[in-house]
């Protein structure tokens, strides 16, 4: 067997080229990765992802363990027994070893290392058997042949390995000609529950990664600064108006909540200070003044009533969305202000109608975002936790790579800078809307930090990727953001230079917003979206209601939950929810029934268009 090398991009490596990942190598033959030898560590603290990971594990964990909110995938987890890396090196090796003659089917195994075998019939080299068994478990192994019934000890012949079901090869001794009564396809040998099934690697289904996307972490050092929870409070109280945006805004409110009387009072110590001197009498009322400011937005944020699990959620996900807001952002205020040229006053200018007319309350272009994946283990046939198949309902197994000496599972990550456009939608035109199709009654809020208060209230916070939220309310603004980013994801693709499939979406759902960034998995950023920005935006925005159709309408808006593969899905690498929560009844209005049809549903919502109201 020959050695061989491949360059590829640590970005590339991350998502193509994992341990126990099989892919491609360049002559032809298929390999899988096996673990590096030299990792380093990823200056990302294992902290900041611990609540994330735990979110992205807990469907597998509590369906393989059939107990809420356990398993022991999520204890490792608990017990911090992972850590961020990334990969210095990457190794791999033949997969699979299995060899057969295209000829006459002869079929034979070796060991890693050995060159290919030769047909002993002289039809020459055998060509690699490119299929292997996999299962929901995580198997991933090569066929082996049964022996012969007649106890020949002869090497079998696979025949009908040609044929496109499996079902039809079959074994077949090549002494004896005696055909083997067992089928190719076997029960898992490694979960024993339910059978294997033989595909031909690598195909995408056999290695789903596992992954997070990490917008602007913090670093090592820097951590401890937003470890407070206080941070994540902070961050839900910029959502509803009562805390400054931005991060420097973040930072005042978490440091203003420090106790200034304490402060000053050692200050005073330190200083010997008179208690009649007047400027001890200063200091005591700024620092009174001080803790009751930082006090008041606190005060506000608990007044929302969420519980502390709640608070953990969509404050981390304010927490998010404050950190990526802080990415060099550039505003359409700043370009009216600095105009490239003052003929682009007037586009400008358009945007902001534009803006009104979508019911969006900003869209900014985010320069340079720092953005981090964290590949934290893989599945196999599935990326959810439950495969629906026609024969049955199939329980997936989340795998971590394996453990290294320290006994911690390694989670392999990369850092690096991309481009991007936060979309916020108006909180009080999404309260509108609800109002408008009937799902809520009119809770009289009449500015964005009050709609954006009931909201937080009334929704549920979205933990799950997979399914769709049970609480209607939180379904219907989930759905809502989400198929407006495909649709914007879309409009934007046409005009910014990358294909649909190099963009990606990052759902802040309880704030209303999304984001659009280029994910090429290069090392370099190729500014289409800025250009957009800068000069294309108006003809982006005015694609998003362009046409409202499918070429499967009616039956797509009526019966196929208003999104398919010919309107709103997009490629599984592209989408945060595999294509799940996506309606274009939402954006453009439910259709009216056909003549002469049946009443809708008592509990069917008649949608009212969020882009028609």
């Amino acid at each position: 067997m020959s050695y061989d090398e491949m360059n590829r991009t640590a970005v590339q490596a991350l998502w193509n080229h994992m341990p126990h990942q099989p892919y491609g190598w360049q002559d032809g033959t298929v390999a899988v990765g096996l673990a590096p030898r030299q990792v380093t560590t990823l200056d990302i603290p294992e902290a900041w992802v611990t609540p994330r990971l735990r979110r992205l594990i807990r469907p597998f964990a509590q369906l393989r363990s059939q107990i809420p909110n356990s398993g022991p995938e999520l204890e490792i987890v608990q017990r911090e027994q992972y850590r961020l890396v990334q990969a210095e090196d990457l190794r791999a090796t033949r997969f699979p070893n299995t060899f057969i003659c295209t000829v006459c089917g002869h079929f034979a195994t070796v060991r890693p290392g050995d060159d290919a075998p030769a047909c002993p019939a002289r039809h020459g080299p055998l060509a690699q058997f490119q299929f292997a068994e996999v299962h929901n478990c995580g198997l991933l192994a090569e066929l082996r042949p049964p022996q012969c019934a007649n106890n020949c000890r002869a090497p079998m012949q696979l025949h009908n390995w040609r044929q496109l079901s499996v079902a039809r090869w079959f074994w077949r001794c090549s002494r004896c000609g005696a055909r083997s009564e067992r089928s190719v396809v076997r029960f898992c040998t490694q979960c024993r529950s339910g059978r294997s099934t033989v595909l031909r690697v690598p195909q995408t289904s056999i290695h789903y990664p596992q992954a997070l996307t990490v917008l602007n972490p913090p670093t090592r050092t820097t951590y401890g600064a937003l470890a407070d929870h206080d941070a994540r409070a902070a961050a839900v109280g910029q959502l509803i108006g009562v805390v400054e945006p931005g991060f420097d805004g973040l930072q005042r409110a978490v440091s203003g909540h420090d106790d200034a009387l304490a402060q000053v009072q050692a200050t005073v110590k330190a200083l010997g200070l008179a208690p009649d001197d007047p400027l001890l009498t200063q200091l005591l009322e700024k620092a009174r003044q001080t803790d009751d400011e930082g006090g008041n937005w606190r005060a506000q944020v608990e007044g929302l009533g969420l519980s502390p699990e709640t608070l953990e959620i969509v404050g981390e996900e304010a927490l998010a969305l404050t950190l990526a807001s802080a990415a060099k952002p550039l505003t359409i205020g700043d370009l009216e202000a600095n105009p490239p040229a003052p003929s682009l006053l007037p586009t400008y200018q358009h945007y902001r109608q534009l803006l009104d007319r979508y019911h969006l309350a900003d869209v900014t272009l985010l320069r340079e975002l720092p953005v981090a994946y964290v590949v934290a283990g893989y599945t196999r046939l599935s990326p959810q936790a439950l495969q629906r198949t026609r024969s049955g309902d199939r329980t997936t197994w989340f795998k971590f790579f394996d453990a290294d000496k320290s006994g911690k599972h390694p989670m392999y990550g990369k850092r690096g800078d991309t481009e991007g456009l936060l979309v916020r939608i108006d909180p009080l035109q999404i309260v509108h809307w609800l109002v408008d199709s009937g799902l809520v009654p009119d809770p009289g809020t009449t500015d964005a930090g009050r709609a954006r208060q009931w909201l937080l209230g009334v929704c549920e916070p979205v933990v799950d990727a997979f399914n769709a939220p049970s609480h209607r309310i939180t379904a219907a603004a989930l759905g809502l953001v989400h198929s407006m980013a495909h649709r914007f994801m879309k409009a934007l693709a046409v005009r910014c230079g990358l294909h649909v499939d190099s963009l990606a979406e990052y759902l802040f759902p309880s704030a209303g917003a999304f984001l659009i960034y280029a994910n090429t998995r290069s090392e370099f950023t190729l500014g289409g979206i800025e250009h957009v920005f800068r000069f294309d935006l108006a003809d982006a925005l005015e694609e998003l209601d362009a046409d409202p159709r499918c070429v499967f309408d009616p039956p797509c808006r009526r019966s196929f939950g208003g999104a398919c593969a010919a309107c709103l899905h997009t490629s599984e690498v592209a989408c945060e929810r595999f294509n799940t929560v996506l309606d274009r009844n939402l954006l453009f209005g439910t259709l009216p029934a056909p003549a002469g049809s049946t009443a809708p549903a008592v509990d069917e919502v008649s949608w009212r268009g969020f882009w028609t109201q």
